[in-house]
């Protein structure tokens, strides 16, 4: 049965997907059901089959939707938190070593310029370091050490072999 200009418009609205089970699968065969004091209801042929007339308990429309505006400042900071939380977590599982962007970001489950953003802000706070393209999660080097892979990045047939006993 084809849809006249109300359905289509009601499917439209809907954003050809089925109200009960958000299907956009053959989306032209979709019914709206009209019941005396109620929106109308988008079905999808096998959700008509599976309810009949009587479509589940109120769905999408009533359900409060969330909003679609920008956060308030607290919930932004607490955003911001749970990222944050997140990215230092990822740190805290990797084992010791240097990590391109990319690896952490994934293990944080963020967006590369979301870690890279991140990174950069506990770079600030001295909890990682920028080597080069990719992030430390090391300690900084003292002054020697740091002359020290200076010195072995240079040369490629040097081998330093630094003794593990602390000096002083």
């Amino acid at each position: 049965m084809p849809l006249n200009n109300e359905d289509l418009v009601e499917v439209e609205r809907n954003g050809r997907r089925c109200g009960v089970c958000r299907s956009g699968r053959r989306w032209r065969g979709f019914e709206v059901l009209r019941e005396e004091g109620r929106e109308p209801v988008v079905m999808c042929p096998a959700c008509r089959a599976r309810y009949g007339e009587t479509p589940p308990a109120r769905i999408a429309r009533d359900v409060a939707q969330p909003s679609v505006t920008q956060p308030t400042a607290p919930e932004a900071d607490r955003q911001s938190e749970q990222r944050e939380d997140r990215l230092r977590k990822a740190l805290g599982e990797l084992p010791r070593g240097e990590y391109a962007t990319g690896r952490i970001a994934k293990a944080a489950g963020l967006n590369h310029d979301k870690a890279l953003v991140r990174l950069q802000q506990l770079q600030a706070t001295g909890e990682v370091r920028q080597v080069g393209n990719r992030w430390s999660t090391e300690p900084a080097l003292t002054d020697l050490e740091g002359a020290f892979d200076r010195l072995q990045a240079r040369t490629s047939n040097l081998r330093i072999v630094r003794d593990s006993t602390p000096v002083g």
